[in-house]
């Protein structure tokens, strides 16, 4: 069934707005279509892949790989192994190209060089610069255009304790080098201040799995306090330069962990009173409405507004993918036009309590943002309440038009060395090459009443199956635990709390039906704790062992003519035992192995 979302009262307005945006995004197109034909080739490395569903995934598996090739003819090597597949329809002068017969050679190391070149231009359009030189110099460009601007440092994926400090030391370090730089520029009152008030110059996006190498929800205490210490430095840091902290949103099973120990620390006295932080809301989620509506309660209680970033999600095809290894229910929105219906619903919630929370919409959109931009001049809400945001590469005609419009547009620009920075440009590759993509539908001439209507709902390609069930008539795998959820993680403290009583007790084997007496008794031990008795277990004699195995023997022909379907209950009986027990069996399996 097909749902229309239904019409709000912004809508009018929005539609006003959006065509004068999308008028603005779509200026000297034509002029870019005429010069398609000399196009450079990151240029054509993008048109091939949004063209081609089977050339794009060869083509970023190889994207993937490019930073870790040491020399051309690998590179080469490469270029062949990935695009060379037979069911890979090549562009005609990508065909040209890899026909080498050997990657050591001089037409090899020719399509090494252009390919590989291609795609770090690709990669410097996404990401802000390799250094910190390179970031200010794009910094800086921002601010001549009137746009403000927040730091990521690309690759914060951290595996030890001291990458988890080194990244809050390279953080604090950004946020000085950033902060002297500043006192240098020239004021720039759209993005410097509202509504009469200084707003802070310098931004950093830092995201919390990158302060603890253990970062767990299974372990929720330990890792909020862990990383709760090392966010106080930072934020106490930030405060005595005057520097602004949001904190981004990751993958689903750290989302409910991140905003609980958020929600903690920035209630605590000393930063209850702070206004330059901020969060982020993922719309593709189901449940981000009720996070929204939840950090807006809270930020009542708190008593000082926070800013809630808005964006769709950039995680998509990972949380659908490890939903369905995992025999899970899908936490995202299979269908694009729901998670725009969710972002504009939530965009609508963020600005009507603009006097608890500051709205960041972050979208390339052209609707998204001008249904926010008309919440907010139906409301009057105050221009320190909202601004826009776009990420650095992305949506550049549609950023200068709100500028133009007077509106504060911040842009989050990554930057660092473009190995760390590969997931990120794949990403955005995958963003911008997607069919649902707006960005993509805009540079295909798409309707301005289909680019610009309002999201329709498929209520059935949008709904969220148990993937549990399999094939019809076939097997059944039961869901694996998502620690990601609360209930799953009290569960799992209590079964510890429960089964450590139980340490100790000796178990003794089974004969022909009869626990029986052994001689030998060994003691199972806690492998990271050998003072810990797991349990005692009788080792069976050889004689022993001689009776079980002939009792196992002489039960096997009734076994045998047991029917199937009689056999086949039982061992479902034993799944669904295990199953009930679950949680416990898990806690002896962590104490034993």
């Amino acid at each position: 069934m097909v749902l229309q979302v239904q019409t709000s009262t912004y809508e009018a307005k929005t539609q006003e707005i959006a065509k004068q945006l999308l008028a603005a995004t779509q200026e000297n197109r034509s002029f870019f279509a005429a010069l398609r034909d000399q196009m450079r080739w990151d240029d054509k490395l993008l048109a091939w892949a949004m063209s081609n569903p089977g050339l794009r995934v060869q083509l970023f598996r190889f994207i993937d790989t490019l930073p870790a090739l040491r020399s051309k003819p690998e590179i080469a090597a490469h270029l062949q192994e990935y695009l060379g597949d037979e069911t890979v329809e090549l562009p005609t002068a990508l065909k040209g190209m890899l026909g080498f017969a050997n990657p050591d050679s001089m037409p090899g190391q020719v399509a090494a060089t252009t390919v590989s070149t291609g795609v770090e231009t690709l990669a410097h359009k996404y990401i802000s610069g390799e250094n910190i030189k390179q970031a200010l110099k794009t910094i800086e460009r921002l601010r001549k255009e009137k746009m403000a601007f927040t730091v990521d440092l690309l690759g914060e994926a951290v595996i030890t304790e001291a990458e988890a400090q080194s990244y809050l030391e390279r953080y604090l370090d950004l946020m000085q080098q950033l902060v002297q730089a500043s006192k240098s520029w020239t004021p720039v009152g759209l993005i410097d201040e509202a509504d009469g008030q200084p707003l802070p110059k310098v931004q950093v996006s830092v995201k919390l799995t990158a302060f603890y190498s253990q970062f767990d929800p299974l372990d929720a205490k330990g890792s909020e306090e862990r990383v709760s210490d090392r966010i106080r430095t930072l934020l106490r840091r930030a405060k005595e330069l005057g520097a602004s902290v949001h904190f981004d949103m990751e993958q689903y099973a750290y989302k409910d962990l991140t905003f609980s120990i958020l929600k903690k620390l920035l209630i605590e006295e000393e930063f209850r009173s702070r206004t330059d932080i901020g969060m982020t809301i993922q719309a593709y989620l189901r449940d981000s409405e009720q996070d929204a509506q939840n950090l807006i309660d809270w930020a009542k209680q708190r008593g000082y507004p926070i800013t809630i970033r808005l964006v769709k999600g950039a995680y998509w095809d990972q949380e659908t993918i490890k939903a369905e290894q995992k025999h899970w229910q899908q936490p995202v929105y299979n269908d694009k036009a729901a998670t725009d219906a969710n972002f504009e619903r939530i965009t609508q919630l963020l600005l009507e309590n603009h006097q608890y929370v500051y709205a960041a919409i972050g979208s390339h959109n052209v609707r998204s943002q001008a249904h926010a931009i008309a919440i907010a001049q139906s409301l009057n809400v105050p221009r320190r309440s909202f601004e826009m945001q776009v990420l650095y590469g992305m949506g550049d005609k549609l950023a200068s038009s709100l500028v133009d419009r007077g509106y504060r547009v911040r842009v989050y620009c990554p930057y660092g060395e473009l190995l760390p920075g590969m997931a990120y440009l794949i990403r955005r590759l995958l963003e911008n090459t997607a069919n649902s993509s707006f960005l993509r539908q805009n540079m295909e001439n798409r309707p301005v009443e289909e680019l610009l209507a309002p999201p329709v709902v498929n209520s059935a390609s949008d709904a969220s199956p148990s993937l549990a069930g399999g094939t019809e008539g076939g097997f059944s795998g039961a869901p694996d635990t998502d620690y990601a959820e609360e209930e799953e993680r009290k569960e799992a403290v209590q079964a510890f709390q429960n089964v450590r009583q139980q340490l100790g007790k000796t178990y003794l084997p089974l004969i022909n039906g009869e626990y029986v007496q052994t001689q030998q008794v060994v003691d199972s031990v806690n492998p990271s704790n050998f003072s810990e008795v797991v349990g005692k277990v009788g080792l069976l004699s050889v004689e022993q062992a001689e009776q079980a195995m002939q009792a196992a023997k002489a039960a096997f022909p009734a076994w045998r003519k047991t029917p199937v379907k009689e056999r086949a209950g039982i061992l479902r009986k034993a799944a669904d035992l295990m199953e009930q027990r679950r949680a416990e069996l898990s806690v002896w399996i962590v104490l034993e192995v």
